[in-house]
């Protein structure tokens, strides 16, 4: 090792004597082309061909300590691969493998739904809310807190025509009745007929009977209609003492608005 280190001492010597000589030829060969008389070369403390063989030396040692100090297994080889490697871009993969937070909560919460839609369990309790709902309309039973649900049907109005049209259809039925029976007292009668001549039936309609029915049916719509109209009155009523109820609500309200505005801006 020491006699390594001697030749190369060696050989960096020859370098420089051959580098100096080479200067001093150089700077010869420019002053001749001036006219300015070359000045002495001033000599540095410490710093001459010594002191640079010396750094050169331990540099040379540095490197040599580097390279026994650095581990077999790696190589210079492995150097551009890692630092490409170190670097290198994510896939794509890899990028829409990232989810944002509360992904899944929100999914967990829509296969919950979705559940409770296919088993119509949701659908069946939206269902019943709603026609609890439109009875309480329809009947004028209203809550406060549930007066505040959005609606755009006039459930007077439509619960009034269904009664109407319950009472037309029942009225329609008791007729197609007393029709039948007297299409089946007709041929009753008919067949009771008693033969006066040739061609000639001596038939006993009973007229009385007629007329009661119609009566009935009279009395029926009458009573029908009587019905109707007290339905009809009692529900404006519960309309205008709700409209009245809301009235005084909201009157209520902007008295003590008022009231705090007051307050607020007095003394």
């Amino acid at each position: 090792m020491e006699e390594e280190k001697e030749e190369a001492k060696k050989k960096m010597r020859g370098a420089m004597a051959m580098a100096e000589s080479q200067s001093q030829s150089q700077s010869l060969g420019w002053l001749t082309e001036s006219s300015i008389m070359p000045k002495k070369h001033k000599a540095i403390n410490g710093v001459g061909a010594s002191s640079i063989l010396q750094l050169k030396a331990q540099l040379y040692k540095s490197q040599e300590e580097a390279k026994s100090s650095k581990p077999p297994s790696s190589s210079s080889d492995d150097l551009p691969y890692r630092s490409v490697a170190k670097h290198k871009p994510p896939l794509r993969h890899d990028l829409f493998s990232h989810k944002n937070s509360g992904v899944d909560s929100r999914a967990h919460k829509d296969k919950l739904e979705l559940k409770a839609l296919q088993d119509g369990s949701l659908s069946y309790a939206a269902l019943e809310k709603k026609a609890e709902l439109y009875d309480k309309l329809v009947r004028g039973e209203l809550s406060d807190e549930e007066e505040k649900e959005k609606y755009s049907v006039d459930f007077f109005r439509k619960g009034l025509e269904e009664d109407q049209s319950e009472q037309s259809t029942r009225r329609s039925d008791s007729y197609s009745e007393i029709l039948q029976e007297n299409e089946s007292d007709d041929t009753a009668e008919l067949f009771d007929a008693k033969l006066e001549g040739p061609g000639q039936t001596a038939a006993g309609v009973d007229k009385d009977e007629y007329k009661r029915f119609v009566r009935e049916v009279h009395e029926e719509a009458s009573q029908a209609r009587e019905k109707a109209s007290a339905l009809k009155l009692r529900r404006e009523e519960q309309a205008a003492a709700r409209r009245e109820k809301l009235k005084q609500a909201y009157l209520k309200k902007r008295l003590e608005s008022l009231k705090a505005a007051e307050k607020k801006n007095g003394p």
